[in-house]
């Protein structure tokens, strides 16, 4: 009994870190969504426009390369494929935190001209957009490392189960 229940406790922390994933999906699909929308109300500067369009595609590009999830779902799960799952969960991750400060920063370059033109002086903008980037690097270093603290627990924990088979 108690090894169904570690299963099922490792395959919740699997789903949960999974789900993360999916909301990092959600979340550049917004930035997408926020750079259009710019493009839309800045459509009479071409350059604000042309801007805030190459960062919308910085964005697409990295969801398609680096935030797909599509090869760690399966539809059922053993022991050995869960393991496999985390194994495939930890390179996502890798990959994802190696990239994605510098598609963010080259998301947020792309805003400052349309952003500063929004405020009342272009240094009240700049200042915005730095606060905003330091919040983000913070809170995303934390993020990935209690991310990869529970990623080698699971490791571990299966591991242990899997030598104990």
């Amino acid at each position: 009994m108690k090894k169904q229940d570690t299963f099922q406790e490792q395959l919740k922390i699997f789903e949960k870190l999974l789900a993360g994933a999916k909301m990092a999906q959600l979340s550049s699909v917004i930035l997408v969504t926020v750079s259009l929308v710019l493009a839309f109300k800045s459509r009479e500067n071409g350059l604000y426009v042309m801007l805030l369009l190459t960062g919308a595609l910085a964005i697409i590009f990295f969801i398609d390369k680096f935030l797909s999830v599509k090869e760690i779902k399966q539809k059922s799960y053993t022991q050995t494929s869960l393991a496999s799952s985390i194994s495939k969960l930890k390179v996502y991750m890798a990959n994802r935190k190696k990239y994605e400060m510098y598609f963010m920063a080259f998301w947020v370059l792309t805003l400052i001209p349309s952003a500063t033109a929004h405020f009342e002086s272009n240094v009240i903008g700049i200042v915005a957009i730095l606060t905003y980037i330091a919040l983000v690097s913070v809170f995303g270093y934390l993020a990935y490392k209690k991310t990869d603290k529970e990623i080698t627990l699971l490791e571990r924990t299966m591991e242990n189960e899997l030598q104990l088979q």
